[in-house]
């Protein structure tokens, strides 16, 4: 079981190293801070752009799981910890749950929603509500 979390992680980290070359490539400051989510979101709006003209999902999941990634490791650096795990049982086979403070975040589901059903789908909203206003609630 251990070998499964190290790849899940390995995995995760190397979308990191990704997502953090796509913003660069892009202009944007993925400094690791929260309002580095707000370009995390800018990012997802371009690539829905680019989705909506082609209707072509190849690429976009591994996209969405770079930042989703990224977003993983902005909460963590916060101190609070947090673990992937590549399937979830109500959420099924590649769901890519982020548990963190007793709750299990679908950081990558909410990068597809934003990709393919646009911008009510805001990350940076999701990230306000669910995970600044969780620290809120225990400060």
């Amino acid at each position: 079981m251990k070998k499964k979390s190290e790849d899940i992680e390995s995995l995760m980290q190397e979308g990191v190293k990704e997502a953090l070359a796509l913003g660069k490539e892009a202009g944007l400051n993925f400094d690791f801070t929260d309002k580095s989510i707000k370009d995390v979101e800018k990012l997802l709006g371009e690539i829905r752009k680019e989705y909506k003209k082609t209707g072509d999902e190849e690429g976009v999941h591994g996209l969405a799981i770079m930042l989703a990634a990224y977003i993983g490791e902005v909460i963590r650096k916060k101190g609070f910890g947090g673990e992937w795990a590549r399937n979830h049982p109500q959420m099924g086979e590649d769901s890519f749950p982020f548990k963190w403070q007793g709750h299990d975040l679908f950081l990558y589901g909410w990068c597809m929603k934003r990709i393919l059903d646009g911008s009510g789908d805001n990350v940076f909203f999701k990230y306000q509500c669910l995970v600044l206003d969780e620290l809120r609630k225990q400060a």
